[in-house]
């Protein structure tokens, strides 16, 4: 299945949900334009959806890092939800997990940002 995203601008942060398999460079050219136009206007914090993903290798995983690093960088935070158990130990034995703030729901990586922002 090609991969697909669409990020939706929020009032606090932007939504980027993911689809399908994220298995190539060049399949994530559009979103990391798009991100890096958000932050351009200042919308640096972002939740990324993964609840669609069906495969995800180191390139994806290279993406994830970018985006964050992107966020970071911009004084930002990028939270993980709904992370594929497959994805998820992929995370765990590269030890992103612990690099990455991680949510089980949207909801709840929601209220993760809410918290960055009260301690800044």
């Amino acid at each position: 299945m090609d991969f697909e995203f669409k990020i939706e601008p929020k009032e606090q942060y932007n939504f980027i949900h993911f689809g399908g398999d994220l298995i190539e460079a060049n399949q994530t050219n559009d979103l990391l334009a798009q991100v890096d136009e958000h932050i351009n206007e200042s919308r640096i914090n972002f939740i990324i959806d993964l609840h669609s993903i069906e495969y995800m290798n180191s390139t994806g995983l290279n993406i994830l890092i970018n985006i964050l690093t992107k966020s970071r960088n911009a004084g930002g935070e990028t939270v993980i939800a709904n992370i594929p158990e497959k994805v998820k130990q992929l995370m765990i034995i590269t030890k992103l997990n612990t690099v990455f703030t991680v949510a089980d729901t949207v909801q709840e990586a929601i209220d993760l940002l809410k918290k960055e922002e009260s301690w800044l």
